[in-house]
């Protein structure tokens, strides 16, 4: 009887370590995420148009691997003045979900990170008109040049579970900047994946939805 006993108990701790294991087991998998504030920031500045979308994956536990890239477009024509813009970013980064996984149902997210990104664009003002009373008036063009920028963030933000592998989340990125193009003919009006060329540091809010793709 006691051997039977403790054959049971034996068997019942390696079934209870097993499950532990299965729960704490990192399944593969890469989430798909698109950035739908772009949508929303196209309704109160037309002239801006851009585009992203991002991958993470679990490499350990409760850390994600981040890229992200995209694309962006600005049009602007004014009386005085006109100006274009083309571009693309990429960055990349860890977050930690600061709520740890009791398990592995556990798909919910608050997440704090960092971010090292890139933007390359290049931009041009086809014409321009200066009326100045001391002055006179003056008009011209400049024509097609590059600029780069790179910076680091500093993210926080939340994914939760809404549906089966379908996340909707927020994130909160401070954004400082690190190298750009030293004294360019004009100053970007707005840096793809960084913000606008006016702010030294800027903060912003994006949402997006996810979908996570079991490998």
């Amino acid at each position: 009887m006691m051997v039977t006993l403790s054959v049971a108990l034996s068997a019942q701790n390696e079934n209870r370590t097993d499950t532990l294991k299965k729960d704490f087991e990192i399944e593969p998998f890469i989430r798909l995420g698109f950035d739908i504030s772009a949508i929303g920031r196209s309704i109160y500045e037309p002239e801006v148009r851009q585009l992203e979308i991002s991958l993470d994956s679990e490499l350990l536990r409760n850390w994600f691997f981040n890229l992200e890239a995209g694309m962006m477009q600005v049009r602007s024509e004014q009386e005085t003045f006109s100006y274009s813009s083309d571009g693309f970013f990429v960055r990349t980064g860890a977050d930690f979900n600061l709520l740890g996984r009791p398990d592995a149902r556990q798909n919910d997210l608050v997440m704090l990170g960092l971010r090292y990104g890139y933007s390359f664009l290049q931009h041009e003002t086809p014409y321009y008109f200066l009326d100045n009373t001391y002055w006179g008036s003056h008009s011209g063009s400049i024509e097609r040049t590059p600029y780069h920028t790179h910076w680091m963030e500093l993210t926080g933000g939340v994914k939760t579970e809404v549906f089966q592998n379908l996340f909707l989340g927020w994130m909160l990125r401070i954004k400082v900047p690190l190298f750009k193009t030293t004294d360019p003919e004009i100053e970007p009006y707005y840096i793809s994946g960084f913000g606008h060329g006016k702010r030294k540091s800027p903060v912003t809010v994006h949402f997006s939805v996810y979908y996570r793709f079991g490998l």
